[in-house]
């Protein structure tokens, strides 16, 4: 169903100054400069350029905020949305609606180009850019009631999750020095997770194991197994560790073996992924890492099983089973956020002085400079989660697994 925001009118947004557009601040910076040198060259026609574009400043000014006291109340800004979650890659098209309301806006105003606009959720706001009648849209003069929408695509080439910045609808002069803004959409937020990829696994994998979320020993494993009465399945032989009421006299008597009742396991199963996201597997193993995890989950939510996905960074997050599982599962991914190193010039400095003790080939790529800083131990050695089952890795991350992680299956991501 298409996500429909609309924007606020005028009055409700913060008072608003006058600035000037891209072509306004060109004007400034050539007006002194020409005055300057028509006074030292002797060349009036400089200075009468220069005194023209003051002029025409100054009139741009008082004719936007004209306008703009005109048309108060009057635009409206609206972004509709296709879908607000979609694959790497996919098309989303994003439609922008600017209306007029009342008597109709019969200003001339520009419209935040949206396709500029988008940044990773989370990141720090810059300063917004000044308006550029070169990228910006042109909205027609308005009757009351009339709409106008511009299409646009949203990025969709990297997984993440993406915001666009409330679009900003500013009245210009005439000859577009001087902008202000009369309307502001509202804020977009597109989810873009990556394409699962299927990787063939047992049954018993994708089922994973029943217990609650610490993790339990073998016995213990077994005997919830052996005990958990549900469905009654048949009769098997007896193991040391069933309970006794669950034996069955009658086989003893017949066949002189112990044997016991056995139930279907009715517990809730959990399977537990590990994605590896080290550093040594550089930006395009952790993509194919993450979405080799996402097909595991999905795989492991359609036979009804819990899936606790965590990172080799920390991150973890448990998602239930249900008709909104998947869809978790796949915001859950493109929430991950990977931290690429940056190797500042004195850790180069330093790690090429121990690659050079170690008899390395020195700085820019030595086998000595990428232990120093390309992996950390503490990055290598960390701890899974308590009865990790599956492990999400490249081959060259299977190559460097080691501790507890060893004892895990291994799912080598193409």
């Amino acid at each position: 169903m298409p996500l429909l925001r609309l924007g606020r009118r005028r009055s409700g947004l913060s008072p608003r100054r006058a600035t000037l557009t891209t072509r306004g601040v060109v004007a400034l910076a050539v007006a002194p400069v020409s005055a300057l040198a028509g006074a030292l060259l002797g060349a009036e026609e400089l200075v009468l350029l220069s005194i023209a574009l003051c002029l025409l400043l100054g009139a741009g000014l008082v004719q936007c905020a004209y306008r703009a006291g005109r048309d108060r109340d009057v635009w409206r800004v609206g972004v509709d949305l296709a879908a607000s979650d979609v694959e790497v890659g996919g098309l989303l098209t994003v439609r922008v609606t600017v209306g007029s309301s009342g008597r109709g806006g019969t200003a001339p105003v520009w419209l935040e180009a949206p396709e500029r606009g988008w940044e990773p959720a989370g990141a720090t706001a810059g300063r917004r850019p000044l308006p550029n009648p070169s990228l910006a849209q042109r909205v027609p003069p308005l009757e009351g009631g009339a709409t106008v929408s511009f299409s646009s695509v949203a990025p969709t080439w990297n997984r993440g999750v993406f915001s666009l910045p409330p679009l900003r609808l500013w009245c210009v002069d005439s000859f577009g020095l001087v902008a202000r803004v009369v309307a502001s959409g509202p804020r977009a937020t597109v989810t873009v997770y990556p394409a699962p990829i299927g990787v063939d696994l047992d049954e018993d994998l994708l089922r994973g194991e029943t217990g609650a979320e610490e993790s339990q020993s073998l016995t213990s494993a077994v005997r919830r197994g052996h005990d958990s009465l549900g469905d009654f399945s048949g009769i098997r032989p007896y193991i040391p560790g069933d309970r006794l009421r669950l034996l069955y006299w009658p086989a003893l008597a017949l066949h002189d073996e112990l044997m016991v009742r056995d139930f279907e396991d009715s517990g809730s199963h959990r399977v537990r992924v590990v994605a590896d996201i080290r550093r040594l597997i550089g930006p395009a193993g952790w993509e194919s890492v993450l979405a080799t995890a996402a097909g595991v989950g999905l795989a492991a939510l359609d036979r009804g099983s819990m899936v606790e996905l965590s990172t080799t960074a920390g991150e973890r997050m448990a998602i239930e089973p249900g008709p909104h599982g998947p869809l978790a599962l796949l915001r859950a991914v493109a929430h991950i956020e990977i931290a690429a190193p940056v190797a500042s010039k004195r850790l180069r400095r330093r790690a090429w002085g121990a690659g050079r003790a170690r008899g390395g080939r020195g700085a820019g790529g030595g086998r000595g400079v990428r232990g120093a800083w390309g992996t950390e131990p503490a990055e290598r050695d960390l701890p899974p989660p308590a009865g990790t089952q599956l492990v999400v890795t490249t081959e060259e991350g299977a190559r460097t697994m080691a501790g507890p992680f060893g004892s895990a299956h291994l799912v080598i991501a193409p």
